[in-house]
């Protein structure tokens, strides 16, 4: 498709779908020039399948980016709980609205300078997850400082942003994308009963 104005997107049949209401919003709030963003993060490898890490099977210890408050992170310790106690770590972050990017980012970066002199064990897979909202409420999670995050993390991470028609940047360079942040804890563990 192609707009007037600032936007023009060519199609990357690799990371299809490039929602009409994502590029419209882009244009609208004049935000980054999708194809720009886009281009460079390709040019760059950041999408590509061979920097993704496998998700460990049985992880110890589940990182979680994600609000402290809210249905989210409840949804993660009770899908965990059901299906294989784990030890779970919340880094709590907004995850709306202004400074939301760079705090996700620093949270992924936090788990990732754990190491074994540290008093909290590092994690061996990091889910980040919000619920549904706008397009504007999930934004941070196409910002640069994000997917840059994601990309250089040495840990695993599952990303569950929005609801499972959202579809964000950091779906694209995350390790594994899952629809919901249920979906998550459900690719983050196994059930133990089926062991």
């Amino acid at each position: 498709d192609d707009f007037e104005g600032d936007i023009v997107v060519r199609s990357y049949k690799l990371y299809e779908p490039i929602q009409r209401e994502f590029l419209e919003f882009c244009k609208k709030n004049n935000k980054y020039k999708v194809q720009d963003i886009l281009s460079q993060f390709i040019k760059e490898g950041l999408f590509d399948n061979a920097h993704k890490k496998p998700i460990p099977y049985l992880p110890e210890t589940i990182g979680v980016v994600s609000s402290a408050s809210g249905a989210v992170i409840r949804d993660i310790i009770h899908r965990i709980k059901d299906r294989f106690p784990s030890h779970i770590l919340l880094w709590p972050t907004p995850v709306q609205g202004e400074g939301a990017a760079e705090k996700i980012a620093f949270a992924i970066d936090g788990f990732n300078n754990l190491d074994e002199k540290s008093k909290i064990k590092r994690p061996d897979v990091i889910i980040v997850a919000r619920g549904g909202g706008s397009l504007e409420d999930l934004w941070p999670f196409n910002e640069e400082i994000v997917i840059r995050a994601v990309y250089n993390s040495k840990i695993p991470i599952i990303s569950a942003v929005g609801h499972e028609t959202d579809t964000m940047l950091i779906d694209y360079v995350s390790d594994k994308r899952a629809p919901t942040p249920t979906g998550a804890a459900e690719f983050a563990v196994p059930v133990k009963d089926e062991l």
